[in-house]
């Protein structure tokens, strides 16, 4: 069965056919003369009907029954719209975040050195917590003393100077004394009751260049951590000890208290209260 509507000659014989049918039913129903108004309505009516179908075959169809109606238009469906972001107003407050605060960095201590020795000069040799110059405590007493040889001389013992063996002197520089046990080093004492005084360093100092005859402000000023072992009202005879990882520094001071008078080195902290008793 065809669904298709008519169209170009066929819906030309179908319009002929559609008038031809509606004049003969208006003929034959013959109305009477009193409805000759409504008649002759009718029939201009179809007559312009049918004058618009023939012009328009797009009109015509419309009057007549569609077996099926035209699909709908597809409408397309708005996708949502992201919201606007706001604006960033163009006078923001600024916010001033203040600048961290600098952490001072420790300063390293930095230990003086001294450069290299010579055997034949004293006033070379660096003291320190374990040893002197050549002399290193815990070494063989008599291998430890050859190396004074060369610039020291061996002093008889004398208990009147307190002297004893193991004392060594040398001419414009401080007297050094060995103590050992069981010929081992145990000690070094640089200067010596007896000694004439001293007011210029001529023999071993500390890295920061205190020895025997260094003033007592330049001490306190080298070593400020310095304890005071043994206190006098004058400062005469007072000493200082200066604790060391690798040993202890005693200073002595002389009978005034304005200068260094002996240095004692030795690992045993537990010294007599007198140079002179060792």
């Amino acid at each position: 069965m065809n669904t298709e509507p008519p169209t170009g000659d066929d819906l030309q014989r179908m319009l002929v056919a559609m008038k031809q049918s509606v004049l003969d039913r208006a003929e034959d129903r013959k109305p009477a003369p009193r409805r000759r108004g409504r008649r002759t309505g009718i029939a201009i009516g179809v007559i312009a009907l049918l004058g618009l179908g023939a012009t328009s075959g797009g009109v015509a169809l419309g009057m007549i029954p569609q077996p099926f109606a035209a699909a709908p238009a597809p409408t397309s469906t708005p996708s949502p719209t992201e919201p606007a972001a706001p604006s960033t107003p163009a006078a923001a407050p600024v916010e001033e975040t203040p600048d961290p605060a600098p952490t001072p960095s420790a300063t390293p201590s930095v230990t003086p050195t001294k450069g290299a020795f010579a055997l034949d000069d004293p006033s070379t040799w660096t003291v320190s917590g374990n040893e002197v110059g050549p002399v290193a405590l815990g070494g063989p007493t008599e291998a430890e003393s050859d190396d004074l040889e060369q610039a020291y001389r061996l002093v008889p013992a004398s208990p009147s100077s307190c002297t004893a063996p193991g004392t060594w002197a040398r001419d414009g520089s401080p007297t050094l004394r060995i103590t050992d046990d069981d010929d081992r080093v145990t000690g070094v004492l640089i200067g010596a009751e007896g000694d004439r005084p001293r007011t210029t360093t001529a023999g071993p100092t500390t890295p920061a260049g205190i020895g025997v005859g260094s003033s007592s402000e330049a001490l306190h000023a080298a070593y400020p951590s310095l304890q005071e072992k043994v206190s006098t009202a004058s400062g005469a005879w007072s000493r200082w000890d200066l604790e060391l990882p690798d040993g202890l520094v005693s200073f002595q001071l002389d009978n005034d208290g304005a200068h260094v008078d002996s240095v004692w080195v030795s690992s045993d902290k537990n010294l007599p209260t007198s140079v002179c008793d060792l």
